[in-house]
């Protein structure tokens, strides 16, 4: 589908998702920056699709100038060096960030000021800008996390029309890890009764291709995704319909952001075989509930050298180490 792209300046980049319940109490990170408004992989499940007009893409032209006086300003006051999200409503490596190059020039800002930051992609682009992240790593300042669709390429192409196939965001994740640059993935979305055959599969290749961390999210549902994925499902998986419907609606639970999830028997036996396979192929894992089954932080910072926000983790850890130490 062709977007119409929407040039604009920007007054501030940063923001601040303290607000957020789901984000105050499982991410250890609060700083976003996105260089984009709307993306082009047009997939069907997105969330942020109402961020943006239909059809239309906002680039923010000078995205790195203001990140660079925001970031300095940060610097000037000694406030702590938190881990910006380079890309948290839109991916900043989709397709016309290779026309734009906002956030190769964001990186370039955070690379120059030694602050700490991190990407969430779908898009192979990313190897692109391998010196400026190879340079952020060598202080350990930088991560990269690819989103892993677990579905099989003939739906995914129906699922993620416009985005890179999980072989082509496997083989950059290869080439950063050799590089040296940290990565790990998000299992993303995780589409019920679709996605099982596939999950220890993608799980393995990841830990081969040099991934430190898997972690695994359920598709999570709003009006506005329940739409597109219905439809997705009608033309496709007709039968499957009635299932997310008595799964979602008849007896799953809603997150704190008001999301939809499946069932909660459902949730955790995927969640626990999923992290058993973690353990067997070397990767980390988290979630965004069942922190007992969590053997790190949320990932797609927590290795970097940077300030983490405190967690609902943190207080769960705290509270079960002593139990574990006084049982030995």
């Amino acid at each position: 589908m062709e977007k119409e792209i929407v040039e604009r300046t920007c007054q501030t980049i940063l923001h601040d998702t303290s607000v957020y319940p789901l984000n105050f109490l499982i991410f250890p990170h609060r700083l976003v920056a996105n260089a984009y408004v709307g993306c082009g992989h047009d997939c069907v499940y997105c969330y942020a699709k109402w961020y943006s007009r239909k059809g239309q893409i906002t680039a923010k032209i000078n995205a790195h100038e203001i990140l660079k006086k925001e970031l300095e300003k940060r610097i000037e006051k000694n406030r702590p060096k938190e881990p910006v999200c380079l890309g948290s409503i839109s991916d900043s490596y989709q397709p016309i960030e290779s026309k734009y190059e906002i956030t190769r020039r964001m990186l370039e800002v955070c690379d120059a000021l030694s602050y700490p930051c991190f990407i969430v992609t779908k898009s192979d682009l990313v190897v692109r800008d391998i010196n400026i992240l190879k340079s952020l790593a060598e202080r350990n300042l930088v991560a990269v996390n690819f989103t892993i669709t677990p579905l099989d390429n003939e739906v995914l192409t129906k699922v993620e029309p416009y985005a890179p196939n999980n072989e082509r965001r496997l083989n950059a994740m290869n080439t950063l890890t050799k590089a040296g640059v940290p990565c790990s993935i998000y299992l993303s979305p995780i589409f019920p009764y679709l996605s099982e055959p596939f999950l220890e599969d993608f799980i393995r290749e990841s830990s081969k291709n040099g991934a430190r961390c898997c972690s695994a999210i359920f598709l999570k549902i709003r009006p506005i995704v329940w739409k597109n994925v219905k439809a997705f499902l009608q033309n496709n998986f007709p039968s499957l319909i009635s299932k997310y419907e008595e799964l979602y609606f008849k007896h799953g639970d809603e997150d704190l952001s008001h999301y939809r999830l499946p069932e909660y028997t459902y949730r955790r036996k995927i969640m626990e075989s999923i992290a058993q396979v973690c353990r067997k192929h070397n990767l980390k894992f988290t979630s965004e509930e069942f922190f007992d089954l969590w053997t790190t932080p949320y990932s797609d910072c927590v290795d970097i050298n940077c300030w983490h926000a405190p967690t609902l983790y943190d207080i769960f850890s705290n509270m079960v180490t002593p139990k574990l130490k006084n049982q030995e």
